[in-house]
């Protein structure tokens, strides 16, 4: 498998917050931001156009709480992108308040190319995921998607220009949408660093196995369905053995997720777009866990595992035997 130089990858977005996971050549940076400040996908698309328009720099701060992470970009020779990223923390002894240096720094240098083909990737991965609506509801001051940059930073979009107006076609723009969109499903057996999987808690219970950390484990899989998400978190498949599969998936499970949710006695709360969920790391899941909570004046609910699998293979189901 190829070496990354860069990877970007949304965990979480909802509620007006939003985890991410960098990969900058061997550094790996991962960072809560808030919507007090700019989106981190939606900033490093619009950086993303602004340094193809030959901005000479771009800079961006994510807030989250009274912490920041500043990032500085630029081009230089070669078509090389330097990026210059601190951590910094609130001064509040100043007015208006200002942020200084006082965490970890990077800096890194990586092909221009290679991060834009990683943040179009994360683009149109979030947009499948959650769409436009959705991005706008869980961005919690309600942002719109930059769907007109993500479609310029593509490299496919076909506009001519005449004078101050440009001819497109909306059309032609759905179906860019729709091909990039269709790139992230998986036709041929392949190799993944790592993956997130939904597992339904029904599905484990009816037939499924226990499974822990460490464990190897192969899965039948289907693409996302529906806008679910995991309350947030962005995932690449979901766990299906009940004759809808499309894809099998081995891997080893490096993280357990379990969402669940917990009402007073007699309000529980049956649909789960609904309810409000908590997320728990744990370490072994059979699919009962929430079940054996119940008290005298709380119901647990367990709706599923965010599981992250690490060295992964993913095969469709149609795939021709060999």
């Amino acid at each position: 498998m190829e070496k990354e130089v860069f990877k970007f990858h949304v965990r979480n977005l909802a509620y007006g917050w939003c985890r991410v996971l960098m990969l900058i050549n061997d550094k790996e940076i991962e960072y809560n931001a808030e919507y007090l400040g700019p989106n981190p996908l939606a900033s490093f698309i619009d950086a993303c156009a602004e340094l193809m328009d030959n901005c000479s720099k771009y800079h961006v701060k994510w807030l989250y709480h009274d912490k920041a992470l500043v990032t500085e970009m630029r081009i230089g020779e070669n078509d090389m992108l330097f990026l210059d990223i601190s951590e910094q923390k609130e001064d509040s002894s100043k007015t208006p308040v200002s942020f200084i240096k006082n965490g970890e720094e990077w800096h890194e240098s990586i092909p221009f190319n290679d991060f834009v083909k990683a943040i179009c990737t994360e683009g149109f991965r979030v947009l499948n995921a959650f769409g436009l609506y959705g991005y706008y509801r869980s961005w919690q001051n309600h942002e719109e998607f930059p769907l007109a940059n993500l479609l310029r930073i593509s490299g496919d979009n076909k506009e001519t220009w005449k004078g101050d107006s440009c001819s497109s076609y909306i059309l032609e723009e759905i179906e860019l949408i729709k091909e990039n969109i269709k790139l992230l499903d998986v036709t041929k057996e392949t190799k993944m660093k790592e993956c997130i999987i939904y597992y339904e808690s029904w599905q484990l219970q009816c037939c499924g196995d226990p499974f822990k950390i460490g464990d190897k484990v192969e899965w039948s899989c289907t693409m996302p369905i529906g806008h679910k998400n995991a309350h947030g978190v962005v995932v690449d498949f979901e766990e299906e053995h009940h004759g809808f599969s499309t894809h099998s998936i081995t891997g080893t499970v490096s993280k357990i997720i379990v969402e669940r949710s917990e009402f007073p006695k007699g309000k529980r709360e049956v649909w789960y777009d609904r309810a409000q969920t908590i997320h728990e790391e744990i370490q072994y899941a059979d699919g009962w866990e929430t079940n054996k909570k119940d008290n005298e004046t709380t119901e647990y609910t367990l709706w599923g595992y965010i599981v992250e699998l690490k060295d992964v293979t993913v095969k469709p189901d149609d795939l021709p035997s060999t």
